[in-house]
């Protein structure tokens, strides 16, 4: 892997250059001589061209530089095979092999042959300057060109067919490790691979108290005979369901751990909205029967009271008669919550059916209620006596929680394609353990309710394909707010 920072592969290969050039020229001479002048000249050359790499790499790409440190290197060498003495006939030509082989690991085929024809060029024009030099004949220059040329091309062409050998192998495992650990890391599903001692081989499981069970129960998987193999974990409300097998001919165990929270949520929904379900249909049925012996008490009651003299008889009447009215509101209420589903829709104005709405809540509560509204329109599709009994309920529960002083805040707006409406009370709000159980029917905070004024408010958004969410802290008030497509 190459490093971070200043100390790359590139910058290490550039510093090494001129270090053993010079190593090679100090060590090449006889100790305790004069080093000759052409070798500080050769010295000082590798630093110079040193230097030019170091700010050449952030200018240029990493196959320009390596090839411009190279061809620079071709003609170091030249220099140190023509000084050093021997010339031509120096063991110093052979660092154009070294050369070569160190090239086809940086730059591969293409930069084997490159290096390598480069340095059959570079010998070829010492060697004429050599013979000019020396007067070696013409028959010498072409034996040693031929011998020293070929050998370069070959060690070209096979430092190059090993390189190119040796990058399709490194690609290939960089593959091979996208697509087994890379893959494997980024499973949705865990996996842990122990051994027969305990040991864990291999997990993606992070750290923690999950890990710790599974790890432990493979380990007793493998070592006793009588643990199941699969198992059901629960965690930090999280539910996991945990399957372990042994490996076939080894001593090692295999476990996947799946996380089936989300379908257990799905499930726990889908069991709530059955017995929902349910629930309306048997409250329709129940107020149904109950509506019709409640009316006949109630018009008897009536008759009664009209026509019997007696004050103190009356007094029980007319408590009798309110508690049929009672009675009547709550089997209304069965009703609603066994029939939300809206019987007609309509274009509707959200200004309108708020206002419809606070008009019913002031023939109800009377002058105290205090809104303080921030109105933005938009349109709906709905029913507008359905919607208005739910804002009518929402407002109602909202003057009950408030202060006396304190108005409630009635907010609309479009946002993403949708039309929200908030309601904002600054009571005292709702506890925490009690806020994802508002919304369940016969569910109440309130004396006296029947725990249906939500449920039904919820069934009736719902049913006009929107939703409703409650946010809420203790001491200082609750926002519920609903969400709606718009028109």
């Amino acid at each position: 892997m190459q490093k971070s920072g200043f100390f790359t592969k590139k910058t290490g290969l550039i510093i090494l250059h001129p270090l053993v050039v010079a190593f090679l020229l100090v060590s090449s001479y006889p100790i305790f001589h004069t080093i000759p002048l052409q070798f500080w000249y050769i010295i000082i050359a590798s630093f110079v061209l040193a230097a030019i790499a170091l700010i050449m790499q952030s200018l240029v790409t990493e196959t320009v530089l390596y090839y411009y440190l190279f061809i620079a290197d071709i003609g170091l060498i030249g220099a140190i095979v023509h000084f050093t003495g021997g010339g031509t006939e120096s063991m110093f030509v052979l660092l154009y092999m070294l050369l070569i082989i160190i090239s086809s690991f940086y730059l591969y085929r293409t930069g084997s042959y490159v290096v390598s024809l480069g340095s059959v060029l570079f010998f070829l024009l010492l060697l004429l300057i050599e013979s000019r030099e020396t007067g070696n004949a013409t028959q010498v220059v072409a034996y040693r060109f031929y011998i020293f040329g070929l050998l370069f091309l070959l060690t070209g062409i096979l430092s190059g067919m090993l390189s190119e050998r040796y990058r399709k192998h490194s690609e290939e495992a960089v593959r091979l490790r996208i697509t087994t650990e890379e893959i494997i890391k980024n499973l949705p599903s865990g996996i842990i691979t122990v051994a027969g001692d305990g040991t864990i081989l291999y997990t993606n499981i992070p750290e923690g108290e999950v890990q710790a069970q599974v790890h432990l129960h493979i380990a007793k998987y493998l070592s006793e005979s009588n643990i199941p193999q699969s198992i059901e974990l629960k965690t930090n409300d999280r539910y996991y369901v945990f399957t372990c097998a042994r490996i076939s001919k080894t001593q090692a165990g295999l476990g996947i751990l799946q996380d089936y929270t989300e379908i257990k949520k799905l499930e726990e929904q889908s069991r709530i909205a059955q017995q929902t379900k349910l629930l309306a249909e048997l409250s329709g049925s129940l107020a149904h029967e109950i509506r019709n012996p409640l009316s006949s008490i109630r018009g008897s009651l009536e008759v009664i009271r009209e026509a019997e003299e007696n004050e103190e008889a009356k007094h029980f009447i007319n408590m009798a008669l309110k508690e049929t009215i009672r009675l009547n509101e709550i089997v209304t209420d069965f009703l609603s919550f066994s029939q939300f589903v809206p019987k007609k829709k309509n274009r509707l104005s959200i200004k309108e059916v708020i206002s419809e709405a606070l008009l019913d809540v002031m023939q109800r509560i009377g002058e105290g209620l205090k809104i303080k509204r921030d109105d933005d329109e938009f349109y709906i599709l709905g029913d507008m006596n359905k919607l208005k009994s739910c804002l009518v309920n929402l407002v109602i529960n909202a003057y009950e929680a408030s202060d006396t002083d304190t108005p409630i805040e009635i907010t609309t707006r479009k946002e993403k394609g949708k039309g929200i409406i908030e309601i904002r009370d600054h009571g005292k709000g709702i506890p925490e353990g009690l806020r994802e159980r508002i919304f369940s029917p016969f569910f109440t905070m309130k004396k006296g309710g029947t725990g249906l004024g939500l449920a039904i408010t919820k069934n009736i958004i719902e049913a006009h394909e929107g939703t409703i969410q409650l946010i809420s802290k203790e001491d200082v008030g609750s926002t519920f707010t609903i969400i709606l497509p718009l028109a």
